[in-house]
């Protein structure tokens, strides 16, 4: 039997491999066919839309700050108070890493498997004696737990990424694994970081982790195996998929803690000039 899709060069983002973990059918309807299905996320929209918003400016003056823009004229764009409040918060931490090599709003993409992963960083910082420090912004006023960090897909495969675009982004001859450090700062929270040392080790395992991802789904899909519903219904609340697969038609609240700045790269188109493209 001739497979549905055609499997060859697709490009897994951490927003597109994190679907495929908490629901092989959402990965499908979402990655694979592109499904339109507006159904909001969250309600009221006006909140949702509200939040989003807020992350996506504070994002942009996160990259302001960065590039060099005076701090009080990137003040003045703040449109709620929410977002000042991350403003005023961000600036003590993101002020002791100004004057170090850095990127920001970096968009990496390497060869794997025969396809492609892909990642946007929000900073990356060179620091003293070729340490490098991966910081992403969050907007939330309540950091996840430890233990549930380390289980998104983003904390593992930012640092394989960057590990193996870093002499090209830096032009360094070699690091190792354990140069690299990724930090998830939460300006608003009263604990607002979380820092997850990289390794030989844990590259061994994060490479791993990726390659038997992308192996199940290659075999799901020559195979033409259904992508199956998630089991975990909670799953499904917040899925805007969720009345398509008949697993509720009402949009929920937005719960706490929810970051909605969060962006999926897998089906974005690249100007040229924005990204680095690593060949092995």
């Amino acid at each position: 039997m001739s497979p549905v899709f055609n499997s060859a060069s697709l490009v897994f983002s951490q927003g597109s491999l994190q679907d495929y973990l908490e629901c092989p059918r959402r990965f499908e309807l979402g990655f694979l066919k592109d499904t339109p299905w507006p159904a909001p996320q969250s309600s009221p929209l006006s909140s949702y839309e509200k939040l989003t918003e807020t992350g996506n400016q504070f994002h942009l003056m996160c990259h302001q700050f960065f590039s060099g823009i005076d701090p009080d004229l990137i003040a003045k764009t703040a449109f709620n108070s929410d977002l000042l409040d991350l403003w005023q918060s961000f600036q003590p931490y993101a002020l002791s890493l100004l004057g170090y090599p850095s990127f920001t709003e970096q968009i990496l993409r390497i060869p794997f498997m025969n396809h492609f992963l892909v990642a946007k960083y929000d900073l990356i910082v060179m620091l003293p004696e070729n340490e490098f420090l991966i910081v992403d912004w969050k907007t939330s006023k309540q950091k996840p737990t430890r233990t549930s960090l380390s289980s998104r897909v983003q904390t593992i495969l930012y640092p394989l990424i960057f590990y193996q675009s870093v002499s090209d982004l830096f032009s360094v001859d070699y690091t190792s694994p354990s140069s690299i450090k990724m930090l998830y700062r939460y300006p608003l929270s009263s604990e607002p970081e979380e820092l997850f040392p990289y390794s030989e080790t844990k590259h061994e395992e994060a490479f791993q982790f990726i390659t038997d991802l992308i192996a199940q789904i290659e075999f799901h899909i020559l195979e033409n195996r259904q992508f199956a519903l998630t089991d975990d219904l909670s799953k499904c609340e917040y899925c805007k998929f969720r009345s398509f697969c008949e697993r509720g038609y009402h949009a929920p609240p937005i719960p706490p803690g929810t970051d909605l700045e969060s962006e999926d790269l897998s089906s974005t188109y690249f100007d040229i000039d924005m990204i680095i493209e690593i060949e092995f």
